[in-house]
């Protein structure tokens, strides 16, 4: 069975209700406050059906407080069936498409600029994920002379990231010798991993260069370099000091086992590079060991040409804003893949709405 299948449609109204509040103020949540929420059912009524949740294991009751707080499976069964889609408000939408609209054209500096611009708006810690990135490929090449026996070789790798190499010749060169050399190369082996850059190709790119086939053999040295490069990935934080403000941290062994958290890199890294869900994730605190009690945190990756090439997330309370939070994650990661994938591409738009 799965989670909230036991659950009837009032049970599962007084939840989101419940929840709903709770993320709002913090606090435990009574029956007298739920009357408010336009639920339909008499108080009397609303305190049985949150002694039934809390005995199902959807609420908890901490100390001797009347009211209650969602537990662990509450806000998964929220997170995944219960919460309504949040509608992004029209200045929230110009201050996001003013950020795709930057254009910024290395991915590293748009994941930190995003996590910025997310911090700002939701007042939440965000983390930014480079991946590592195995069987890296160069997909364009590029050259630009220097002089008759030196020039540069641009390599921009997946991910939008751009490598380069100072490269000394032994024979003469020309801008043309070097514009037919970055021609053989994206024709031969743009794409391709080293494992695929073969003998029998290397031949072929030396036979297409004719008289300037000594060229290939230097270039191919630093491709091969390039490629075979230890990337670690990486990992940044913006607005770590934003967990101060919120009551659950105000507990120091909270505060330290969720900094502890984010201190290892390869945990965060592997939620990424496992994460094969096209829509946002959300990992609550208590259902994984590696992530922290009373803390949540929302991950979507985006993708270049089906690769993921990063990803960017929010962490906080458990109680956390997460239809808005998700929204704007999920806005901003879909902005990103598309001005990576499409070099001209247009505002993108919500669905209709009134807001």
């Amino acid at each position: 069975m799965r989670i909230g299948d036991d659950l009837s449609d009032r049970k599962k109204a007084i939840l989101r209700a419940l929840i709903d509040a709770h993320i709002e103020n913090g606090e435990p949540v009574g029956s007298k406050y739920l009357t408010s929420c336009d639920i339909g059912c008499s108080s009397a009524t609303i305190r049985n059906e949150m002694s039934e949740l809390e005995q199902m294991g959807y609420l908890e009751q901490p100390h001797t407080s009347a009211g209650r707080v969602p537990s662990k499976a509450g806000y998964r069964f929220y997170v995944d069936s219960l919460m309504r889609a949040y509608s992004l408000t029209a200045r929230e939408l110009e201050t996001l498409n003013n950020m795709q609209k930057a254009r910024l054209s290395q991915l590293d500096k748009m994941i930190k600029a995003a996590g910025k611009l997310i911090t700002s708006m939701t007042n939440y810690p965000t983390v930014s994920v480079k991946p590592k990135f195995k069987d890296q490929t160069v997909n364009c090449f590029k050259t630009t002379f220097v002089d008759s026996r030196n020039f540069i070789l641009s390599m921009i790798m997946s991910g939008d990231v751009v490598r380069s190499r100072y490269i000394h010749c032994k024979i003469e060169v020309t801008e043309e010798v070097l514009n037919r050399l970055c021609g053989v190369l994206n024709n031969n082996i743009a794409h391709k991993t080293s494992s695929e850059i073969t003998l029998p190709l290397i031949m072929k790119m030396e036979n297409d260069m004719g008289v300037d086939d000594a060229l290939i053999s230097s270039v191919i040295k630093n491709v091969y370099d390039v490629m075979s490069s230890d990337d670690e990935g990486e990992l940044k934080y913006e607005g770590v000091d934003k967990l101060l403000e919120y009551p659950e941290f105000s507990d120091l062994g909270n505060l330290k086992d969720l900094l502890s958290f984010m201190d290892k890199k390869e945990q965060i890294m592997q939620l990424v590079e496992n994460d094969k869900n096209d829509n946002v994730s959300i990992y609550i605190g208590g259902e994984d060991s590696s992530l922290s009690a009373n803390s949540s945190i929302i991950l979507k990756t985006f993708k270049v040409d089906g690769k993921v090439v990063g990803a960017i997330g929010v962490i906080g309370p458990q109680r956390m804003e997460y239809p808005k939070v998700v929204a704007m994650v999920e806005y901003l990661a879909k902005c990103i893949s598309s001005t990576l994938e499409i070099p001209d591409v247009k505002e993108l738009r919500p669905p209709d709405s009134d807001t």
